[in-house]
């Protein structure tokens, strides 16, 4: 009796992890799920014949439950009974709240940005479609992503609001709208290919499918170019990047996807042996210490350009560097760049950048960053 109940519990863990889906009222001849995802640490979807899920999990905890489970159920079909639990959503969405302009870019990619008829935070989109949406009032302004309107959230009546995920955060009250919230965690993967296999999640709720797997494969063949050319390269250059600002200097962790874009452009990454995915709070005595020698250091403002009399006037120490004197500084403006609305469903094109500038040719053509001079 004891090995029986033994075998009826495995057989229930095994179903349960299996991917996500529930045979109970679905079609009896499909599959007990096919994984839709391969590279991405904090999402699993599962096409479950009937409807699909997406298996959000807790980036800050990995023995914890997951985040969020979705289940998607195409529009075109009768929901099944005995569906998983998770926050039922009716796919593709036509009115929809995205947080980000990261994720609105890789909707607008995708040919589904006309479902987008709200953001948050509307100053930092740049998508033709938004600006304009804005303007005419095709598109709600629901204020700030940390304190989002209720009032225009209920006005709107979105199908579904994307937002990103903090620690110790709240919603902002958008729980108490009754409209399902996607959990949006892409930015706490730990790998490049990792955060771009998001751009499948959005491809699940805007019906964009096979258009989502097409770029990702697209994305997957380029990096792998590039990254295979980094690592023929002899020279390894020393990388840092940001600035300190009051008093903290925000470096990536060792463990984060920007780490791994350093490591696989070819350069030295002073916090490689970290394990952090989010970034560490260091002060200016502590980077210096290990990094003073750095050849080359990316720095990323936003509305002026940066010289390199305004990042000794910032902090006068920072001439000390071996990349300041060196022509080693490299400066990005994201108020006039595309870098931000890029790279996280793009990595390639800034891996290419990276590449570029670590190991600078004839050919090399920076597109997001240019040289910091006096």
């Amino acid at each position: 009796m004891k090995k029986t109940s033994l075998f009826i519990l495995c057989a229930i863990i095994l179903a349960a992890t299996a991917g996500g889906c529930s045979r109970a009222g679905g079609n009896s001849a499909a599959p007990a799920g096919d994984t839709l995802t391969r590279e991405a640490r904090l999402l699993r979807i599962v096409d479950c014949g009937d409807y699909t899920t997406a298996t959000i999990f807790n980036p800050w905890d990995s023995a914890a439950p997951p985040l969020q489970t979705l289940v998607l159920i195409p529009s075109d079909r009768q929901a099944p009974a005995n569906l998983p639990q998770g926050t039922v959503i009716t796919v593709p969405l036509a009115n929809s709240i995205v947080f980000s302009s990261v994720h609105a870019a890789a909707i607008d990619e995708l040919g589904a940005i006309g479902a987008v008829k709200g953001v948050c935070d509307a100053g930092y989109f740049k998508i033709p479609a938004i600006v304009e949406g804005l303007a005419d009032g095709s598109v709600i302004d629901a204020g700030s992503s940390m304190s989002p309107s209720v009032e225009q959230i209920l006005l709107l009546g979105p199908d579904a609001i994307l937002k990103s995920p903090f620690q110790n955060s709240s919603a902002g009250g958008i729980e108490t709208t009754g409209v399902p919230v996607v959990e949006c965690a892409d930015y706490m993967e730990s790998t490049p290919l990792g955060r771009a296999e998001w751009i499948k999640l959005l491809g699940e709720l805007y019906g964009k499918r096979e258009k989502a797997a097409e770029i990702y494969e697209t994305v997957v063949s380029g990096y792998n170019e590039i990254r295979d050319k980094a690592a023929s390269e002899g020279k390894r250059p020393k990388v840092i990047s940001e600035t300190v600002t009051d008093g903290v200097w925000y470096v990536p962790g060792g463990n984060s996807y920007m780490a791994r874009l350093f490591a696989d452009a070819g350069g030295d990454y002073p916090w490689s042996d970290d394990t952090s995915a989010g970034s560490l709070p260091l002060d200016f005595a502590t980077v210096y210490d290990r990094a003073s020698d750095a050849d080359i250091w990316l720095v990323k403002t936003f509305g002026k350009e940066l010289t390199l009399d305004a990042l000794r006037s910032a902090y006068p120490l920072n001439e000390r560097f071996k990349a300041f004197s060196s022509g080693g500084v490299y400066a990005c403006n994201t108020a006039g760049s595309s870098l931000f609305e890029d790279f996280p469903f793009h990595p390639e094109k800034l891996l290419r950048e990276y590449y570029n500038i670590f190991h600078p040719s004839d050919e090399s053509r920076l597109v997001y960053f240019k040289q910091v001079k006096r």
